[in-house]
């Protein structure tokens, strides 16, 4: 079978497509013929060595959709089960060895595709606005990067709350995405000078009652100069670089600082595959909507990483084997 193998640390061009023997299955195993893998920008950070653990030759992907092909002796899964999974190893590949109690099924609705492209993302979206930090309706949250695969699914999610939403986009051509999500608000943060301002000007000088931002230091002053009294600052992410050490002193009065991981540590087995079969369900009833903006062919998943790197993409990448 194929992989996507990385020898080496570096740009994209050091992924290589290579010939591996079909994985042997542990008893709780299943081996899952890939029909499309997900591109994260956590796959990014391994290849290029900036993330902890990783060691060479790495295989890249973390999730995808595909076919039960084979079943261990103690899974529940069936041959021919359409499922999805998170957090697997290896996932760029034409076949996967998976962990039984990782699957999802996948509703005879849902397309491969957009199972793939919307389990992960729509998964940290619902922790983010559901569970971690429950966003009430009336309420007005600022979400940035509201085009991505997170912020256009965490724009969807607390819509269906009841709440506003204010997005911002890097780029114009970004905007419509994040409009078509339900956002109330569309900000480009390339064509507006004082985004703090503006964002405080839709809110009436009031400020937003929430700020979730995955982009780290390079927004941190405009989501916390944003927020009203009481408001929280939801931190998930720095695709903008870390945010640095700080001086809780000099930070507004009545503010709150969270923290949150995209995924959730300290669920059980039985949770998260509650939390991911709601997700199913939603991409299902069309309270979720998947924008996959490009496929790739599994050979050209050096373009793809370029492409994700360029920021000009919106929605998810996605490999078809």
């Amino acid at each position: 079978m194929r992989v996507i193998s990385v020898p080496s640390f570096g740009s994209p061009d050091v992924l290589r497509v290579e010939e591996r023997p079909v994985p042997e299955l542990s008893p709780s195993e299943v081996l899952v013929e890939v029909k499309a893998a997900g591109i994260n920008l956590m796959d990014s950070y391994m290849r290029r060595g900036v993330m902890k653990g990783v060691e060479l030759p790495a295989r890249l992907g973390a999730d995808g959709a595909g076919v039960v092909t084979a079943v261990g002796a103690d899974a529940t899964a069936k041959i021919g089960d359409r499922v999805a999974w998170q957090y697997v190893r290896g996932s760029y590949a034409d076949m996967v060895a998976v962990p039984h109690e990782r699957l999802v099924p996948i509703p005879d609705d849902v397309t491969f595709e957009a199972a793939a492209g919307g389990l992960m993302q729509g998964l940290t979206a619902q922790h983010l606005s559901h569970d971690a930090v429950p966003v009430p309706s009336g309420t007005v949250a600022l979400v940035h990067s509201a085009a991505s695969g997170v912020g256009r699914m965490l724009t969807q999610l607390i819509t269906a709350r009841g709440a506003r939403v204010i997005a911002t986009v890097s780029r114009a051509h970004k905007a419509r995405s994040a409009a078509e999500a339900g956002a109330w608000k569309v900000l480009v943060r390339d064509e507006t000078e004082d985004l703090g301002a503006a964002i405080r000007q839709l809110t009436n000088g009031e400020g937003v009652d929430f700020a979730f931002d995955g982009t780290g230091r390079s927004l941190f002053d405009v989501s916390i100069a944003s927020l009203r009294f009481k408001g929280v600052f939801v931190h998930y992410g720095r695709a903008g670089g870390a945010i640095p050490p700080l001086d809780l002193w000099v930070q507004p009065d009545g503010v709150h600082l969270v923290h949150v991981r995209g995924d959730a540590p300290h669920e059980s087995t039985d949770q998260w595959r509650r939390r991911a079969s709601q997700v199913m369900q939603w991409i299902s009833d069309g309270t979720l909507d998947v924008l996959v903006d490009r496929t790739y062919p599994l050979k050209d998943a050096a373009q793809a990483h370029r492409d994700l790197e360029s920021q000009e993409t919106v929605g998810k990448l996605l490999l078809i084997p």
